[in-house]
C-alpha cells in the first residue's frame, strides 16, 4: 500500500470493468468549521465531496471515486489529494473501509447539523 493505504480505494471494483462517474456538483465552505476543525481548504472540499458521494446511495453509503479522479475532478494534484486523505483521517472526519471512505459523525455534526439555542 501506498500513502496510507488509500491506493486500494477506488479500484474495488475495477476488476468488474465498472467506472463509477458520480460528481458532487457543490461544495459550500463553512469557514468557521473549518478554522475550527483545523483544516486546509483542500481537505475540507475533499470530505465534503466523500461525503456526498458516500451519502448518494443508501444501498452502499462510501465513496469509491480514486484518488486521481478525485484529484482531476476538483483540479489539485494527487500528492494534495493524499495530503489531504490524511489530514483528514488524522483528524477523524473520514474513515477508511474496503469498500471505500466516507465522512465520519464527527464530520457530519459539523458541517450538516447545527443546534437552535432558545433565548
Amino acid at each position: 500500500m501506498s500513502e496510507g493505504g488509500f491506493d486500494r480505494i477506488g479500484s474495488v471494483f475495477e476488476g468488474a470493468g465498472v467506472k463509477y462517474k458520480k460528481r458532487p456538483r457543490y461544495t459550500v465552505v463553512l469557514h468557521d468549521v473549518r478554522e475550527r476543525m483545523d483544516i486546509s481548504l483542500n481537505t475540507y472540499v475533499i470530505i465534503d465531496s466523500i461525503h456526498k458521494l458516500s451519502t448518494s446511495d443508501p444501498k452502499f453509503p462510501y465513496c469509491i471515486m480514486s484518488k486521481r479522479d478525485l484529484a482531476e475532478f476538483l483540479c489539485l494534484s494527487e500528492s494534495t489529494v493524499y495530503r489531504s486523505l490524511n489530514e483528514a483521517q488524522e483528524a477523524e472526519l473520514i474513515e477508511r473501509s474496503d469498500y471505500g471512505l466516507r465522512a465520519t459523525e464527527k464530520w457530519i455534526k459539523a458541517v450538516e447539523i447545527y443546534s437552535i439555542n432558545k433565548h
